[in-house]
């Protein structure tokens, strides 16, 4: 029988931890168990950290899924630094089994700046900012493969100029390229409300006194200094952990 599949991609240096992933994945783990999900830790780098950020990695594991036989319906790849409210409804289940995510657009400056970066890559693409989507956290399925396999395709023929980008201009990994691709290949985008993917919390100002616990269902703790991460998932964790008992 097919099931839906979570991938939380976790890489760092020498074995260590990414910073607050313990709170991340226990929250993801009774979540899964809940809804009957299979969740999957992607924890052994297919190249480089180094040069190929763990992000763009994540993009191989529906050809390992594959490879390994494993039967899946969707696919949600979700980014280390988040954690889901106990009472999140099953987001599989409003898919409509179209490439699902969440728009991201708090930082307009940023936004603007990385698509204009990347807009070479794509010249005849054009799309509205209010639009884009935030790529830690998409669900999509086995129609969806085209649009993987061109992801992978195009890190490979430009690796060594998208390295240089991310090195230089910091201004996203997959993200925008994704944001790019997933129009050129004509896929239609379902959107679900932000409430499933909380980016930019000290933008919103809600960090302050855990607020963000009461206005969302996934937390995504990006957009702000790694040294805060760690101790707010924790204080979060502490605050909430009761909810998560069998």
């Amino acid at each position: 029988m097919k099931k839906n599949v979570i991938v939380i991609t976790s890489m760092y240096p020498n074995g260590e931890k990414a910073p607050g992933q313990e709170y991340c994945l226990n929250t993801w783990r009774w979540w899964a168990k809940k809804h009957n999900v299979e969740l999957f830790v992607f924890d052994e780098p297919i190249a480089d950290i180094g040069f190929m950020n763990p992000i763009w990695q994540k993009w191989w594991f529906m050809e390992i899924l594959d490879n390994d036989g494993f039967e899946y319906n969707q696919i949600a790849t979700i980014d280390i630094d988040t954690m889901v409210r106990w009472d999140t409804p099953n987001f599989f289940e409003m898919t409509d089994n179209k490439f699902t995510c969440m728009i991201d657009n708090d930082n307009v400056n940023w936004l603007h700046q990385s698509i204009n970066i990347y807009q070479k890559f794509f010249p005849k693409v054009k799309f509205d900012w209010t639009t884009y989507f935030n790529s830690g956290f998409l669900i999509y399925n086995e129609t969806h493969k085209d649009l993987v396999e061109a992801i992978k395709k195009f890190w490979v023929e430009n690796d060594q100029e998208l390295y240089q980008i991310q090195k230089t201009k910091r201004k996203g990994n997959d993200q925008t390229p994704v944001n790019y691709m997933v129009r050129h290949m004509g896929h239609e985008i379902n959107y679900l409300p932000k409430l499933y993917n909380m980016t930019h919390l000290n933008r919103k100002e809600i960090l302050q006194d855990l607020m963000f616990i009461d206005c969302g269902y996934v937390w995504h703790f990006n957009g702000f200094d790694k040294e805060w991460r760690e101790p707010i998932m924790r204080d979060a964790w502490n605050k909430i952990k009761g909810n998560y008992e069998d």
